[in-house]
């Protein structure tokens, strides 16, 4: 008796059980890795969406020598629309879930992001990791358009570009859409974006023929870093003031500096590998007194003229050159932001919020505006640990 109840009760409850209700088969897919948002006619938004072409995009057989991607592009009135528009052209239904990057047409950056990339910001599918950038000079298709000889795909370099120039030479900020979003919302600071442009010609970069090529027809080239105030892009700046930029924020990983000796055109390459950075930020009688305080380790691979780097004096010279030098930098990208933009990207104010909230209240509606008419201490302070391989040059005994 008991043993027909039971399986009474198991089949009861297989009718209860749900199927996978958004199953999505990958042979009726298409993989979207990339987009590009750049302005349509009459006012519209024109997006397009870098999709890969599987038998190309992977080193298997059954290629044809085609192209290892395929892009498309809709307009609509809104992001929203064209996401859902594409199959206007396309067969498959797309997934955006393995969207990497995202390229933002300078024209619409100009205007305001958040009209364009609130559908990405709202979406379960677009993950917050993803990598967000301006293209400067060039249209942002034309950015998805150009191939790359050793990669799957464009996208693919591109990611892979930014990570590698942020690890070993600091020409990167974070640029993430999660980083974009916390800025909005940050007290204090302003938003930053990479930017990349083209060099080369990207009429002839888009042909597969031209990944044969040992010398590239066109490559896309990070070009420093996109500044906004609120959602708004206000100008650009380079890749030597970005550098200064993330060492001033704490987020530089690594970079090689050529420190300038004391007779002209002689330099000595300083490895710095450890960074961390000091805001002391207060207000006295209204004012805001901002002090930058930057340490970092590291150590010595060449020098242009011979140097005993076996004494410990050789080592405490350099430590003063190197901290002089990063100051002075310093100081210079401040200024041209503080003169060019006027708005803090780097979070003097975002730090006041934190630490003074009481003092931050009273410049809470014009901090840019009292960030851009202070004068900045910045005090740096630096550590040669050691040479690379060998302590001297190399040299001809005679």
């Amino acid at each position: 008796m008991i043993k027909p109840i039971i399986a009474m009760a198991g089949l009861g409850s297989l009718l209860l059980l749900s199927g996978c209700w958004d199953l999505q088969e990958l042979n009726r897919t298409s993989l979207f890795t990339g987009l590009a948002l750049e302005p349509g006619t009459e006012s519209k938004i024109r997006v397009t969406g870098e999709t890969l072409n599987a038998s190309e995009a992977q080193a298997i057989k059954g290629g044809e020598g085609a192209a290892p991607v395929i892009n498309y592009a809709v307009e609509a009135n809104t992001t929203s629309e064209a996401m859902v528009k594409f199959n206007q052209i396309l067969d498959r239904s797309i997934n955006v879930s393995h969207v990497g990057v995202i390229i933002i047409d300078e024209r619409l950056a100009r205007k305001g992001l958040n009209h364009y990339i609130d559908v990405l910001q709202r979406s379960r599918y677009v993950r917050e990791d993803v990598l967000i950038l301006v293209a400067k000079n060039y249209k942002a298709s034309d950015i998805l358009k150009v191939l790359f000889p050793r990669g799957p795909y464009p996208t693919f370099k591109i990611h892979s570009q930014l990570d590698n120039l942020s690890k070993l030479w600091g020409g990167a900020l974070r640029s993430r859409l999660f980083d974009f979003n916390q800025a909005l919302a940050a007290k204090g600071r302003e938003p930053t974006l990479s930017a990349i442009t083209l060099i080369g010609d990207p009429a002839l970069g888009k042909d597969a023929g031209s990944i044969k090529s040992p010398t590239p027809k066109a490559t896309a080239e990070l070009v420093g870093t996109a500044v906004f105030q609120k959602d708004k892009l206000l100008g650009f700046i380079s890749l030597d003031d970005t550098r200064m930029l993330s060492m001033a924020a704490g987020e530089l990983k690594g970079t090689t500096l050529s420190v300038p000796l004391e007779k002209k055109g002689e330099y000595a390459a300083i490895r710095l590998l450890n960074w961390r950075s000091q805001m002391k930020v207060s207000l006295e009688h209204g004012k805001p007194e901002i002090r930058l305080v930057l340490y970092g380790k590291g150590n010595v691979p060449s020098t242009d003229i011979e140097k005993d780097l076996s004494s410990v004096l050789e080592y405490q010279k350099l430590e003063e050159l190197t901290s002089s030098y990063i100051r002075n930098q310093m100081m210079v990208t401040i200024r041209h932001i503080q003169g060019e933009y006027g708005v803090d990207p780097i979070g003097f104010g975002e730090k006041l919020y934190r630490r003074h909230y009481r003092q931050f209240l009273s410049v809470a509606g014009k901090w840019n505006e009292s960030f851009a008419q202070s004068p900045i201490e910045v005090e740096v302070h630096i550590t040669l640990q050691r040479s690379e391989l060998k302590t001297n040059n190399i040299t001809k005994i005679e």
